[in-house]
């Protein structure tokens, strides 16, 4: 084997050899100072996140329409029973959609919900239908200022 390629070094066995550097994991070569901004600055940023998820989660009004039932009346007309959770003094839009056997919209209803006394309040209503509904849904509730 030819040693054109390589060069050689003579060990001078009083020194010690020292290997070549290698990552040691994400902080291995930091210093103790450089240790200490980078668990500030990871603690900062967590701090951070944290507070920005607890603004976004607590600064939009929670609005919340939920399926409680339904009755079929006729092959026109489905009844609905659903629950609206808002602030008291928010005015809502709920759509409501009836749905045949192959889960197509055969019917839809807006409903508008005023301010009320209590933050759940339970509803019925009718929607008039295309063909035989099967079941009906809350499709969304809405603030009514946001439309």
């Amino acid at each position: 084997m030819s040693n054109e390629y390589y060069d050689e070094y003579e060990l001078d066995e009083d020194e010690p050899v020292l290997a070549g550097s290698s990552p040691a994991g994400p902080s291995g070569n930091l210093t103790p100072r450089g240790r200490k901004i980078a668990i500030a600055l990871g603690t900062l940023a967590l701090i951070l996140a944290v507070a920005v998820a607890a603004w976004y989660a607590w600064s939009s009004p929670t609005i919340r329409g939920k399926n409680v039932g339904f009755s079929i009346k006729s092959s026109e007309v489905i009844e609905i029973t659903f629950d609206v959770a808002k602030p008291l003094d928010m005015t809502v839009v709920c759509t409501l959609d009836a749905l045949n056997e192959n889960y197509a919209q055969v019917g839809t209803k807006e409903v508008t919900i005023g301010p009320a006394d209590v933050f759940e309040q339970r509803f019925s209503t009718d929607i008039r239908t295309t063909e035989r509904a099967v079941t009906a849904v809350v499709d969304v509730c809405r603030d009514a200022a946001s439309r």
